[in-house]
């Protein structure tokens, strides 16, 4: 087995790491909003709606920037009961249409945003005002990273490389 990782599993596997990174950072930071909000309206009896749609941004960011790692290590969707017992083949060939699912998933939720934020794109949130351009911005670079990975994993099997790491 070679040890030494190519050029192409560097960058996605940095890419995916950094991106996890990112979403444990917000969740970090989704803690410490929700920790807020409690307070402000336990202890103040206040509510802070731009707090919750922070919060609520930085949900949304975290889920988008964790799939790209889950997806290169093939944890992503872990069902392996029945592939696991075919062929070879059988199990390649399932990771095949799998990964195909997966890429085509990812361009139709990018061509859907795409389609979204043609017209609700400067419609500006209610609580911060800030444009939704801006507020799906993290979901669509997950996105396009999730896309990255995806088709990195098809172009290892259809080579008949592992693709988990």
């Amino acid at each position: 087995m070679d040890h030494h990782k190519s050029l192409a599993d560097r960058a996605v596997g940095g890419l995916a790491r950094a991106c996890l990174a990112v979403a444990m950072l917000l969740l970090v930071l989704v803690a410490g909003l929700i920790v807020t909000q409690v307070l402000a309206r336990n202890v103040f009896s206040v509510g802070l709606p731009r707090i919750d749609e922070a919060a609520r941004l930085a949900g949304i960011a975290m889920v988008y920037f964790t799939t790209p790692m889950l997806l290169k290590m093939g944890q992503h969707v872990a069902v392996t009961m029945l592939v696991e017992r075919l062929p070879r083949l059988g199990q390649r060939l399932c990771l095949l249409i799998g990964e195909l699912a997966m890429l085509g998933f990812c361009m139709l939720s990018l061509y859907g945003f795409y389609r979204f934020l043609l017209r609700a794109g400067s419609f500006a949130t209610p609580a911060m005002g800030m444009p939704n351009l801006w507020f799906y911005m993290p979901a669509v670079v997950g996105l396009v990273i999730l896309s990255v990975v995806s088709f990195y994993r098809l172009c290892n099997i259809a080579i008949g490389r592992e693709v988990t790491e």
